[in-house]
């Protein structure tokens, strides 16, 4: 890897840890978040710099995938690279390692450069991929394709969410990270108690702000007796519009 990858530490703290004393998948993403704020910054294009402009990175598409998760304590290094900026689409990967340099994580995401007044699409200035400097390394291979919807008559689980003041962003929008949350509450209990977050991919299509209702809903789709498979969706509080959808496989703890 190139020089220009940009690394960040993480420590573990009480409140980021499940019952197992593990880092949550939910921490995991603030991290990656934090990571990528802070690269913007070192490189003069931070949210201030960049929102004073009127522009904002609006996020895509997550794929996480977790080999191991830090415990309590534990450091951890995010390393954060941009693969490609095409047109208003810039691609960025992490690794995510442990203290001696082993690789237990690692992510792909996809965001969307957008003008805050017009709500269009901006397109990215030639100068970005300098500043930053591009390595077309994938973290992982994802062409970023549609995430499959929901399977006719597989059984669905299902719980209603109120959008609170503490789930909102610098955008005035549900922080990415919080879907994540709201699709792991409805996992069967089954699942979510015997097994551990193995990966995760998440397209986002839709905004949601501070007092709306949103509706979770999981539906199991397969297994292979070592790794269940579920679908997500987040749903407007008509039940209509699709927020984000997802999928998620599960490894035996």
């Amino acid at each position: 890897m190139e020089n220009q990858n940009y690394r960040m530490e993480f420590m573990v703290h009480y409140h980021e840890v499940n019952p197992e004393e593990q880092a949550t998948p939910l921490t995991l993403l603030y991290f990656l978040e934090d990571a990528a704020i802070a690269h913007s910054e070192s490189v003069g294009y931070g949210l201030s710099q960049v929102k004073a402009e009127g522009l904002a990175w609006v996020l895509n598409r997550w794929h996480l995938q977790m080999e191991q998760y830090p415990r309590l304590g534990e450091k951890v290094i995010i390393e954060t690279w941009p693969s490609s900026f095409e047109r208003f689409y810039g691609r960025r990967e992490f690794l995510i390692r442990n203290m001696t340099q082993e690789i237990i994580g690692r992510a792909t995401s996809l965001w969307i450069f957008y003008n805050i007044a017009t709500k269009r699409p901006s397109r990215i200035s030639s100068e970005f991929g300098i500043v930053y400097g591009l390595d077309p390394l994938r973290a992982i291979d994802d062409s970023f394709e549609p995430l499959q919807g929901f399977e006719a008559g597989a059984e669905k689980c299902e719980q209603d969410f109120s959008v609170r003041r503490s789930d909102i962003d610098t955008n005035g929008h549900v922080n990415n990270a919080n879907y994540l949350q709201w699709m792991l509450e409805v996992v069967p209990e089954g699942i979510y108690q015997t097994n551990q977050l193995a990966s995760i991919e998440i397209q986002y299509k839709k905004e949601t702000t501070y007092g709306s209702s949103i509706r979770s809903k999981c539906q199991i789709v397969g297994s292979d007796g070592l790794q269940p498979v579920c679908r997500h969706v987040i749903l407007s509080d008509d039940s209509v519009q699709e927020l984000a959808i997802a999928k998620t496989v599960w490894v035996r703890r």
